[in-house]
């Protein structure tokens, strides 16, 4: 078994946007998306990995 074998799981918020929380699936070696599925609930932002192009 090779080191990356598997997924990566991300959710991916953007707030200007419609419909704009989902749930991205890449593999893990290729980085190619594999799946996503949006996600019915509002997710709060949290500290870590927040993007803010005004900064």
């Amino acid at each position: 078994m090779e080191e990356d074998n598997g997924v990566i799981l991300s959710v991916v918020i953007t707030p200007t946007q419609e419909k704009s929380t989902f749930l991205l699936v890449l593999d893990a070696k290729t980085f190619e998306e594999l799946s996503r599925a949006e996600v019915p609930v509002n997710i709060p932002y949290g500290f870590h990995g927040v993007f803010n192009s005004n900064q």
